[in-house]
């Protein structure tokens, strides 16, 4: 009786349909990438029957479009019965596949369990292809990567290089990208890094940035260019940068190009030489200041007499456009019987770039002198020892570079060698009214200006060996704006003459008196006590209150109002305001009020007293900066700086 019950169990089921398996999970997906060398990963399903009909056999039965692709191992058993799921995607092209797993008892069910499978077969993501028309460009060779590269000379020889293209598109699918340009390694003259790749698009300004949408079939042109302002600022040496390519979704890949930039020093300009002539026999090594552009640490300094050999002299490079020789004393010897002057070349030369092998040197003169001649070595306000005040209005400075401006009635220093006595000698105002000579032991200074040559001597006031301080004459204010220089000046002894020293002629070229020597320190200031009419020199153990009046002493601010001063070198015998009547004081950047500027009763015409007052809100201490300007907006010009007050 027990053996004929399961027998009886079945054959009701069979009559009644049994109640079908379930299966975990209920469905599955598989996804491949054509060429991939890993196929997916096999997957399982669990198929379970109740417990009535738990005993009963399982069938599995797969189909797929098109067959073959779907197989399940095993393919019968009983509950729980595993199965292992697998795919072979090969020769299948990119799409979308289906097929059925379906699980079933014997006998049949009345609800046999289907799992659907799905099979995603797709190309791998399109990436970003980039090249290049350019004939500076370098395709990649192997795992190297592909260079721009860019050459360079500096200078005005330097035209900024031509640019190069990149050529951006996609291997299938459409791709947006960003571009961005940086700079690995190089540093600007200044010493700062520096980027000066550029990147844009058509239509776009040069930025260290673009972008583009890549398409197949077509290319997107991206331009590389250089940045000519950082361009200039690159000193000779090879600079490495990098284009990046990147797609926006990161599964699409990005590219980099490599760009190497080599500068190379072309020919140096040579406007200036300080000082221009030596005396010969010098005790010490001279120093030579070289004016120009184009200067680099591999700028080479050389002097030449004649046909002799050059000499390679040691130098410092302070900018692109100062370098500065030192030259062996011995080779500016004075020699018995040479016959002066003597002309030497002074050359500064570059390595040549290797398109411009036979690149040329910038060459001047320097003269060496007779020990025994008077000479010229320079002209400088008498109050701020410079050649030029600061040209601080919006006007072009009308003084060229490292040229030597004068101003009508300015008092003048000018240095050099058997100038006169070898005591310093001072001269005094004779006559009436009263005025400084024009003449002292037979030493003249002569100014020269106009066409035809006018020449005039100027009043006198010190005279030595190596300086003479001067008036400049009035009649110099008929060239101020012609052509620089517009006059020279030379020194007679009685004997022999400078050569001429040139000079530009301009309205005003304010300078501070200073007790503290060359123009620096503790201006020429006196304190006025209002309550005592009292006046004490201004220094740090007596400083001015603010809020309190001052007298400042300068000169080259130009000529007075006339009458009543009218001769060279006269003495002022009252106060007499100046002809330009825009004076200014600045106190610690501050305005101060000016009650007065023109001449000081007693003094020479050309020494400038200015009353003003001490502004309110200026900071209190022993060494407040202060500056005298005079002149429009356009024309103002400033006293030199490092002149101080002390102010409590």
């Amino acid at each position: 009786m027990k053996r004929l019950m399961p027998l009886l169990l079945y054959a009701g089921l069979a009559a009644g349909q049994s109640p079908g398996p379930s299966v975990t999970p209920a469905s599955l997906s598989f996804s491949y990438q054509v060429n991939s060398s890993s196929f997916p990963a096999p997957a399982k399903l669990t198929a379970s029957l109740p417990a009535p009909v738990s005993a009963l056999p399982m069938t599995v039965t797969v189909a797929s479009n098109p067959q073959g692709w779907l197989t399940v191992t095993p393919n019968s058993g009983h509950s729980p019965l595993t199965l292992s799921v697998t795919v072979n995607p090969t020769t299948l092209t990119p799409g979308s596949y289906s097929g059925t797993i379906t699980i079933d008892t014997v006998p049949a069910s009345s609800n046999p369990a289907v799992v659907p499978v799905s099979l995603s077969v797709s190309n791998a993501p399109s990436t970003l292809m980039v090249t290049s028309p350019s004939p500076n460009y370098s395709p990649p060779s192997g795992s190297s990567t592909p260079t721009l590269t860019f050459t360079y000379t500096t200078g005005s020889a330097g035209a900024l290089p031509t640019s190069a293209e990149l050529d951006v598109a996609s291997s299938g699918d459409i791709i947006p990208f960003n571009v961005t340009a940086s700079a690995g390694s190089g540093k600007t003259g200044s010493g700062s890094s520096a980027v000066w790749l550029r990147v844009n698009g058509s239509g776009q300004l040069p930025n260290l940035q673009t972008s583009g949408v890549a398409l197949s079939g077509s290319t997107v042109p991206i331009t590389i260019t250089l940045d000519s302002a950082t361009l200039n600022t690159l000193n000779p040496g090879s600079y490495a940068g990098l284009i990046t390519i990147a797609a926006t979704n990161p599964v699409n890949g990005s590219a980099t190009v490599a760009v190497n930039l080599v500068v190379s020093a072309g020919p140096p300009t040579l406007h200036s030489i300080f000082p221009s002539s030596i005396i010969a026999g010098p005790a010490i090594n001279p120093v030579i200041t070289i004016y120009g552009d184009n200067f680099f640490s591999t700028s080479v300094v050389t002097i030449q007499q004649g046909s002799n050999p050059a000499i390679t002299v040691p130098s410092v490079l302070l900018s692109r456009q100062v370098l500065q020789a030192t030259v062996n004393a011995v080779y500016f010897a004075a020699a018995p019987g040479a016959s002066y002057p003597v002309t030497w070349v002074v050359a500064v030369t570059n390595p040549a770039p290797p398109n411009n092998p036979s690149q040329a040197p910038a060459t001047t003169l320097l003269t060496i002198t007779d020990p025994t001649m008077p000479g010229i070595t320079s002209v400088v306000n008498s109050a701020s020892y410079l050649p030029a005040a600061v040209q601080t209005g919006t006007a072009a400075n009308p003084v060229p570079a490292n040229a030597t401006a004068v101003s009508p009635r300015e008092i003048i220093s000018i240095f050099g060698q058997n100038l006169g006595p070898a005591t310093v000698t001072a001269t005094s105002p004779t006559g009436s009214p009263a005025a400084y000579p024009t003449i002292a032991n037979g030493i003249q200074v002569l100014f020269t200006y106009g066409s035809p040559p006018t020449t005039i001597a100027a009043p006198l006031i010190v005279t030595s060996s190596n300086q003479i301080n001067c008036i400049v004459p009035v009649e110099l204010a008929s060239q101020i704006g012609k052509p620089s220089p517009n006059a020279v000046v030379v020194v007679t002894n009685g004997t022999a003459s400078t050569a001429p020293f040139p000079l530009t002629v301009i309205s005003e070229d304010p300078g501070v008196f200073a007790f503290g020597g060359l123009g620096q320190g503790q201006g020429a200031i006196l304190n006025f006590d209002s309550s005592s009419g009292s006046y004490t020199i201004n220094s740090a153990k007596s400083a001015a209150p603010r809020g309190s009046p001052i007298s400042i002493y300068a000169t080259g601010l130009g000529d007075l109002t006339s009458p009543p001063v009218t001769a060279n070198g006269e003495v002022a015998s009252s106060a007499i305001t100046l002809a330009d009547n825009t004076a200014r004081v600045d106190i610690a950047g501050q305005p101060a009020v000016v009650t007065y500027a023109g001449a000081a009763p007693g003094a020479v015409a050309g020494l400038v007293q200015i009353n003003a007052i001490v502004p309110p809100t200026v900071p209190t201490g022993a060494a407040v900066p202060i500056t005298v300007s005079i002149g429009s907006a356009s024309t103002s010009r400033r006293s030199q700086p490092g002149v101080t007050i002390a102010v409590k």
